[in-house]
């Protein structure tokens, strides 16, 4: 009983409550007053549903990879560029003229010297630093996400008895 006389007043003070509020208008209906118009939206920049995000991502991350090697390639290659790192061996660190310097071997037991700012490895990682024991070069690769990221890799002196 008490459900239907609230059912009643609330139907009832209903037309009273808006005209007093002023909202009802007489040329337009109720329900066009409460019409939202969809946002504009730009089809061209929607990725494609179909295809993975990973795959979209990885190839976005690849082509701004290899432009990074495009602008790069303009200098001279080195020879050490040529080996993959784990290839090379560091055998010896040492002081030439106030500067640290390396020395790496590759498969045939050929010595290369190395120097801060000289490109090692298949990936252009390019010498930041040669400590006592450690050479730390700077390689960029992808993350999973695609996107182009520095990472640290070191070639450390291992002892003579290994």
């Amino acid at each position: 009983m008490r459900l239907l006389i609230t059912l009643l007043l609330s139907i009832a003070l209903t037309p009273i409550s808006y005209a007093a509020a002023g909202k009802t208008d007489a040329a337009t209906p109720d329900a066009m007053q409460h019409l939202v118009t969809a946002p504009k939206i730009d089809f061209a920049k929607l990725r494609d549903p179909f295809v993975s995000y990973l795959a979209s991502a990885a190839s976005r991350g690849e082509s701004a990879l290899k432009a990074n090697q495009l602008r790069l390639s303009s200098r001279q290659r080195e020879p050490l560029e040529d080996f993959d790192l784990d290839g090379l061996k560091l055998v010896a660190i040492f002081s030439m003229g106030g500067e640290r310097v390396a020395m790496v071997e590759d498969g045939t037991n050929k010595g290369y010297v190395i120097h801060q700012g000289n490109y090692l490895g298949r990936h252009g990682g390019k010498i930041d630093r040669i400590t006592t024991s450690t050479v730390f070069l700077t390689e960029q690769t992808l993350n999973p996400a695609g996107d182009v990221i520095n990472r640290q890799v070191t070639l450390t002196l291992n002892e003579v008895n290994q």
